[in-house]
């Protein structure tokens, strides 16, 4: 449920949309196959030391485990860490990548 290699992210990021949610950058790409969403996640040094980027990708990972059905079917998902990421409360993190889940969705749909 993961995206792991280099190629991996850069097609997500190539072909994807991308939604600015504040804290994070939401990129979704929906791919033609229907095999459960995928997630990777970027914490570069920007974001702070490795304690504070350790802690963003297991709060994200716990938030993508948590809702990834709001996704389409083949979706792969990279979020993007910003720096204040820490300054957001878990319910409002949440909130966000909920509402950018149902852009995607709402997109995908029209399509």
């Amino acid at each position: 449920m993961r995206l792991r290699k280099p190629r991996e992210f850069q097609g997500v990021r190539s072909l994807g949309h991308r939604i600015h949610c504040g804290p994070f950058i939401f990129q979704c790409h929906v791919g033609e196959r229907a095999v459960a969403p995928r997630l990777g996640i970027i914490a570069s040094r920007r974001v702070g030391n490795a304690v504070k980027r350790n802690y963003g990708k297991r709060l994200f990972r716990e938030l993508f485990r948590q809702h990834a059905d709001a996704l389409p079917q083949g979706s792969e998902l990279v979020v993007v860490l910003r720096h204040h990421f820490d300054r957001y409360s878990y319910d409002d993190l949440e909130q966000r990548l909920l509402r950018a889940c149902a852009s995607i969705r709402k997109k995908h749909e029209v399509q």
